[in-house]
């Protein structure tokens, strides 16, 4: 038996079919020259099988390997080992008709400088009908010669069916009518009606375009779900306070009781409880473009805000005997190149106890550690002087107002009289100012984020 009728003798009977067929197959196989060997353990087969090469005596092998690549080599005969490797690949529904793809490996090797290359794949319908096929080959001839071939075969007629192999790929015959087919660089296209268009170029531009399609409306879903979130976050966050709740409280807003009432004069008032003590923590009313709301406990004993539009602000909040308001100031003295007025973000901050009073003052970028205001301290020198001087008794009360300015008190007509006074109101307004310090709040803060 010569050597390609050894070898097509083996694949013929033993690899004809399926792994399971092929175990079958092989165990029934009575060849006195060909030896099975069966590995359960991994489901390769290997056959072995004395031909006839160059009129000598050579070992065919044929392996089997589950994952559908088979090995065969041929040794002696008097002449180089000869080795192919063919796999074949099967990708259930792969194809771009729906059907599966058929990929077929192989490469042939003969000496050390003799090398062929072939990859087929294969598209089919769901009919199992074929469609079109594709075929890269390479072939090295030695002396550093390498012959390349690229080919497509494409079915055009019901009843002209393409083969299953690659033989026929490699010629272009000028008298093929019937199936579309190029070759490198030469095609027969012109033959056909519809030209290089093809089932399989059809279905290519159809897949791109659901693709693209589907990539477009994906696109637009999550644009229109984003619009629907901004949205609904924009309408959420309107119903709420402006002022954070979760600096103001360290609570969650969305855990408040919020009951909505709408007012005679069509003012939407809104108010949030805590559902566990029952206390209204916060109070909102909005009517056109004004928004005003009531901040009960918290980083202050009462705080009120009110805005128009998306205009900065003016909060006044209550804490103790301090009063802090914040608001924007505008300088009519001081016009912009742009012909508008100089505005300036504004806090201060006020104290009074019925006899004392303070105020602190902050301005733009600038902060003007300084207090203004009327402290009442007790003047020990006071009745020496009316006793001394009857005429100046209203000048000299023994608890006088001393005015105060810069952490300092203000110059008197009797300031060379009164200088226990003033020691004893610079150290007081001095004490003051820090606890004002201490009590300030960040109401601006108060807008923004919640962080840890």
């Amino acid at each position: 038996m010569g050597l390609r009728a050894g070898l097509n003798f083996l694949q013929r009977n033993l690899f004809s079919r399926c792994n399971k067929q092929i175990i079958k197959q092989a165990s029934n196989i009575q060849q006195p020259m060909t030896k099975v060997m069966t590995d359960s353990s991994t489901g390769i087969i290997k056959m072995e099988r004395e031909i006839t090469r160059n009129g000598q005596k050579a070992l065919a092998t044929v392996e089997k390997l589950p994952n559908g690549k088979t090995k065969i080599s041929v040794t002696g005969g008097g002449d180089s080992d000869l080795r192919r490797t063919t796999t074949i690949t099967r990708e259930k529904g792969a194809s771009i008709f729906g059907g599966d793809r058929v990929t077929v490996e192989k490469d042939f090797s003969k000496f050390w400088c003799y090398r062929e290359n072939s990859k087929l794949v294969k598209e089919y319908n769901p009919q199992e009908i074929l469609e079109h096929k594709e075929l890269t080959y390479h072939k090295n001839i030695g002396n550093e010669t390498h012959i390349n071939h690229k080919s497509v075969q494409d079915r055009v007629y019901d009843e002209y069916p393409l083969k299953s192999g690659s033989q026929d790929m490699l010629k272009l015959s000028n008298g093929n009518n019937y199936i579309k087919h190029s070759l490198d660089k030469t095609n027969n296209y012109h033959k056909f009606a519809d030209g290089a268009s093809t089932n399989y170029t059809r279905a290519v531009q159809a897949k791109e375009k659901a693709a693209l399609d589907a990539a477009k409306k994906a696109e637009a879903d999550a644009l229109a779900a984003k619009e629907a979130a901004e949205k609904a976050a924009a309408e959420l966050k309107a119903r709420q306070p402006r002022i954070n709740i979760a600096k103001a409280f360290g609570k969650d807003v969305n855990e408040l009781t919020v009951k909505e009432t709408k007012l005679p004069n069509g003012t939407i008032e809104r108010t949030f409880t805590d559902p566990v003590s029952g206390q209204i923590l916060a109070k909102t009313q909005d009517i056109g473009l004004l928004h005003k709301e009531w901040i009960y406990g918290g980083k202050a004993d009462k705080i009120f805000m009110k805005q128009f539009d998306k205009n900065t602000p003016y909060i006044v909040a209550k804490k103790g005997n301090y009063t802090q308001v914040d608001y924007v100031k505008r300088d009519y003295n001081w016009e912009m190149p742009d012909g508008k007025f100089y505005k300036e973000y504004v806090s201060e901050q006020y104290y009074n106890d019925g006899a004392n009073a303070l105020k602190r003052s902050t301005g733009g970028n600038q902060v003007y550690n300084d207090a203004t205001g009327k402290v009442i301290v007790y003047d020990s020198t006071a009745a020496k002087v009316r006793e001394k001087y009857p005429s100046l008794e209203k000048d000299y009360p023994d608890y006088p107002q001393v005015s105060i300015r810069n952490g300092e008190s203000a110059c008197g007509a009797y300031q060379n009289n009164l200088t226990n006074s003033q020691i004893q109101a610079n150290r007081l307004v001095k004490e003051l100012n820090k606890d004002a310090q201490q009590n300030a709040i960040d109401l601006k803060n108060l807008f923004s984020d919640y962080s840890l």
